[in-house]
């Protein structure tokens, strides 16, 4: 299981509800866990979560009725797989990243024309991480056959030491 997260395990995002992706093998596994805290160990959202255990890229994304990442703060996530039958225990597996939402591009947030490749470039060259990973996963989604769309992605995980699960599938967005 590998948080998709640059070596430093830390992220930045321009959304106040932002996507976390994670590579999980197949599993016999029917449940995750996932939370997210501030930097002060507070918790700001946690949830279990059916999956399908075949394996893959899977996506989780706060939903609306979770508060708003504040701006400028770190916030630590948490996503663990949870045994058949099984709860959680306080030494279970599970990977984690950080994440800090900064203030939007104005380039990016004016044209929203812009194709998705250039949106992902441009996410990427200011250092947002979480947003440049979900505009490459959806694009992908949507044009499974883009060849350019494959590359960039492979480009991107190899670029931050995640190259071993570059060929693996977007499996599901829970």
């Amino acid at each position: 299981m590998t948080a998709l997260l640059p070596t430093t395990n830390y992220g930045r995002t321009i959304a106040a509800r932002p996507t976390f992706f994670v590579y999980i093998p197949p599993t016999a596994t029917e449940e995750v866990f996932f939370s997210l805290k501030d930097e002060n160990g507070k918790h700001h959202y946690q949830a279990m979560l059916k999956i399908s255990g075949r394996g893959g890229i899977v996506s989780v994304t706060l939903p609306n009725n979770a508060p708003e990442l504040e701006m400028d703060k770190n916030y630590q996530w948490f996503f663990a797989p949870i045994s058949p039958g099984g709860i959680l225990q306080p030494d279970n597996y599970g990977v984690t990243g950080w994440v800090k939402r900064v203030a939007a591009l104005t380039s990016t947030q004016a044209n929203s024309s812009i194709n998705p490749l250039e949106k992902a470039t441009e996410y990427a060259e200011a250092g947002i991480w979480y947003d440049t990973v979900a505009v490459l996963v959806s694009a992908q989604v949507a044009q499974p056959s883009n060849e350019t769309l494959l590359s960039e992605w492979k480009d991107l995980l190899k670029e931050v030491g995640l190259d071993a699960i570059a060929n693996q599938p977007i499996a599901e967005h829970l």
